[in-house]
């Protein structure tokens, strides 16, 4: 699988809140500040180039499936 270009991702490849979840297809970039705050989308469109929750740090982390995605 490829991942994800940081210049694809924007903000995202070097912000703490992105999470990195891999499908047997694809791969995508949530944003864990949409889990506790309705503003911020779930999946934003890439590449993000503003963000008021951008918070510097390692980048995406990679989850592998997300925790409520069905398993089939």
């Amino acid at each position: 699988m490829n991942s994800l270009d940081p210049k694809s991702a924007g903000l995202c490849a070097s912000c703490r809140h992105a999470r990195r979840v891999a499908t047997p297809r694809s791969e995508f970039l949530l944003c864990e500040r949409s889990r506790t705050d309705s503003s911020y989308e779930r999946y934003p469109r890439l590449p993000v180039l503003s963000c008021p929750g951008y918070d510097r740090g390692e980048g995406p982390v990679d989850m592998g499936r997300e925790r409520d995605e069905p398993t089939s």
